[in-house]
């Protein structure tokens, strides 16, 4: 099974930033190493240089809403298809998910081939992420926005004064909230059966047409 609504978007991006190298005098190839930040930080050496990701929004994206029903035979992706079953559903609320992500460097040229990588993964309104759904059948492209990037570089004292080189990019990934319910999809009780003739009932558990006293 895959990954349900902003687990999957998580995922997503991190595989999406995944892969990229910077080179210098020492190593021609070095890995950029990417983390997700606060509050998932996860178990690491800090080694420059690297990414984080944190999810610092979601904004209910009433402008593009719409309303009606959808049938399917997969729950949106979340329930394996039954034969001559299918389910129908509201269409689920968009939200647009907000991620900062921030790049870690000591090295000039470490800097400026990260910012290089980047303008190539989140090109202003051109963007793209692939997620697939929970079941793992299908792998949807939402778009992706740039909507900011700022350049905050500083004087880290306690690490004798070296400069640390960071920028920080704010990305917005289109999405929509998969329906809470597809765990207990549709199934309707057809009969019920009562026992008419109780034995070893609980004290606390009044058969059915009785009044307690």
């Amino acid at each position: 099974m895959g990954n349900p609504f902003i687990i999957a978007e998580d995922l997503a991006l991190k595989t999406l930033l995944q892969g990229m190298t910077v080179s210098d005098e020492k190593n021609a190839s070095r890995q950029v190493k990417v983390w997700f930040g606060y509050p998932d930080v996860e178990v690491r050496a800090q080694e420059f240089p690297f990414v984080t990701i944190d999810l610092i929004d979601m904004l209910p994206a009433n402008d593009r809403q719409t309303s009606g029903m959808l049938t399917d035979n997969d729950y949106r992706g979340t329930i394996s298809p039954v034969s001559n079953r299918t389910y129908s559903y509201e269409i689920p609320v968009a939200f647009d998910l907000v991620y900062q992500i921030t790049t870690y460097a000591r090295n000039p040229r470490h800097d400026r081939a990260i910012i290089h990588q980047l303008t190539t993964k989140f090109p202003s309104k051109y963007g793209g992420l692939l997620v697939p759904n929970e079941l793992g059948t299908e792998t949807s492209r939402r778009h992706m926005f740039l909507d900011g990037f700022a350049k905050r570089d500083a004087v880290d004292g306690e690490t004798g004064n070296r400069r640390l080189l960071r920028n920080v990019y704010t990305v917005r990934v289109v999405s929509e909230l998969t329906p809470l319910a597809a765990k207990i999809a549709t199934k309707r009780v057809e009969e019920v059966n009562i026992n008419t003739n109780p034995v070893s009932v609980p004290q606390a558990v009044i058969p059915a047409g009785l009044t307690k006293l």
